[in-house]
């Protein structure tokens, strides 16, 4: 909910009340920023998830410091003057909800039997697909009424409450492992003599991105079909404020509410098919899974190319919404099957680098080519469908990339 009130709501607002002669470039390149934060920072809390002990378990007490900084950064963001002050809280949203991230998200390993894994990620899908539509609908309402810091605190007023939820709902084992940071992120750096060990923290930090390779030979193909898919998603959806207003031709407000309206419908659509998909990864296959998702996502991106209207932007939503709904369960059922049980939020941390790599190279592509391209063809729609018809390959090459994922089938 809060990337989705972020994006393109209360951040495509901002842009446009800051920066509204660039406002493509400013977007992609902000939002690429962003998620180079996230490349860096969650694997290593993953890491450190990992080997906490507490009273609380692993992983609530990251939660808990990741709370508390986006219900700061969000209000913060909504309230910012100038790009000056907008970029650095935008920043430290991204910082905040990927060390929330990073903990919760390994609590399907930690606690799912393997033979449950796809159900459950079908459940995990439909809380993402809930929150997309909750952040597009409140967002782009309130954002439309000029209330865009309200829009920011109803978000980090739910994310505070999600996070309390899970924090008395979690049941993690009883026995955590020791707080022995060596195995998983080498030897400590020390400071002495008022001299900081950097080859420490850089055998640290090298450490906690390592991957096994041949021990788990599906993650390759696996990050290449997570990084392409996701990345086309985040292409489509990131500018589809601005292709609304620049190719379609509305207004603002108007474009506001088109989104927040649509996006309840394509999220009905998406959780329609989250938990049946889940349920069949675990009978059929996660491959067969993805690839339909592919075909579906591919099909239509081809509609957006050609269908230029409200009525076929809807209609293209919907198709892309079942292929999306249907890899969310696949694909993170696969991934769960692929890591290591004891460094499971290390590895999710790695793979979750998938998704932002894709994310960063979407928003980045869009903001280098849309602005650009437009200026140089003289158009206000070549840019956009450069960036589409980029988006229609990736995902061709996202489901070639099922191929080489294991075919294992788990039995019911």
């Amino acid at each position: 909910m809060v990337f989705n009130t972020i994006e393109p709501a209360l951040l495509g607002h901002k842009v446009l009340e800051l920066a509204a002669d660039r406002k493509n470039m400013v977007l992609g390149f902000a939002t690429a920023a962003g998620l180079l934060v996230a490349l860096l920072s969650q694997p290593v809390v993953g890491a450190l998830s990992d080997r906490v002990r507490s009273r609380w378990g692993r992983r609530l007490p990251i939660l808990f410091i990741g709370t508390l900084l986006v219900v700061v950064a969000l209000p913060l963001t909504a309230l910012s003057p100038s790009l000056a002050a907008l970029i650095p809280a935008l920043l430290m949203v991204y910082l905040a909800t990927n060390i929330a991230q990073a903990p919760t998200q390994a609590l399907i390993p930690d606690l799912v039997p393997e033979r449950q894994r796809g159900i459950a990620a079908g459940f995990k899908a439909t809380y993402d697909i809930l929150g997309l539509v909750l952040g597009r609908l409140i967002s782009g309402e309130l954002v439309a009424l000029g209330r865009v810091t309200e829009a920011a605190a109803a978000s980090s007023a739910v994310f505070l409450l999600a996070s309390g939820v899970t924090a008395l709902a979690a049941r993690e084992p009883s026995s955590p492992p020791p707080m022995d940071l060596e195995p998983i992120i080498g030897r400590s750096p020390k400071v002495s003599a008022g001299r900081l060990d950097l080859r420490g923290i850089w055998r640290a930090t090298r450490r906690a991105y390592s991957i096994d390779w041949r021990a788990h030979p599906g993650f390759i193909p696996w990050f290449i079909n997570r990084g392409l898919f996701w990345g086309a998603f985040v292409a489509l959806n990131t500018f589809l404020l601005f292709y609304m207003m620049d190719v379609v031709g509305m207004e603002e407000a108007v474009a506001q509410r088109f989104i927040a309206r649509m996006f309840p419908l394509i999220g009905v659509a998406i959780m329609l098919v989250n938990l049946p998909s889940g349920w069949l990864a675990d009978r059929v296959g996660r491959r067969p899974m993805l690839v339909l998702a592919g075909l579906l996502a591919s099909g239509g991106t081809g509609m957006v190319l050609f269908l230029r209207s409200p009525l076929g932007i809807v209609a293209a939503g919907l198709v892309i919404g079942l292929g999306i709904g249907i890899f969310l369960s696949a694909n993170w059922a696969m991934i769960t099957d692929i890591v290591p049980p004891g460094e499971a939020a290390r590895y999710l941390g790695i793979a979750n680098m998938a998704a932002a790599s894709g994310s960063f190279l979407a928003r980045f592509a869009g903001g280098a080519l849309i602005d650009p391209v437009n200026r140089m063809m003289g158009s206000q729609t070549a840019g956009y469908l450069t960036l589409y018809v980029l988006t229609l390959l990736a995902f061709v090459v996202a489901t070639a990339a099922v191929s080489r994922l294991p075919g294992r089938k788990l039995s019911p």
